[in-house]
């Protein structure tokens, strides 16, 4: 299973919103920890894991109120990706991506196999 359809998988559960807002929590920790690299990368990065937080949010207001659009599911990892890639930021992104997936996983919200390689 690739990370789309994991991601795809956990946006179609009850685990939808938990996801998003861990999600959004560890992006704007890593936004913090871009800002600490050195000054031409750093801000670059801290840029774009910004603009990941801010789309990461929309989906959840979106999860929460149906006035509210917000990406289609399928859209939802690709715009992530091209926000990272446009930064250099796609590690952020990625451990982002896995620690909340894992935080699922210890508590039981979804099954171990979802977030395996």
């Amino acid at each position: 299973m690739n990370i789309q359809d994991r991601v795809l998988g956990i946006l179609n559960s009850d685990a939808r919103e938990t996801f998003l807002l861990a999600l959004g929590h560890r992006m704007g920790i890593f936004t913090r920890e871009a800002l600490d690299e050195d000054a031409a990368h750093g801000t670059q990065q801290a840029r774009a894991c910004n603009e990941m937080t801010i789309a990461i949010w929309s989906q959840v207001w979106a999860t929460r109120d149906a006035k509210v659009e917000g990406y289609p599911d399928s859209d939802f990892l690709p715009v992530l990706l091209d926000k990272a890639d446009r930064g250099n930021a796609r590690r952020y992104l990625r451990h982002s991506l896995e620690s909340s997936m894992l935080m699922l996983e210890t508590d039981g919200a979804i099954e171990p196999d979802a977030t395996s390689p």
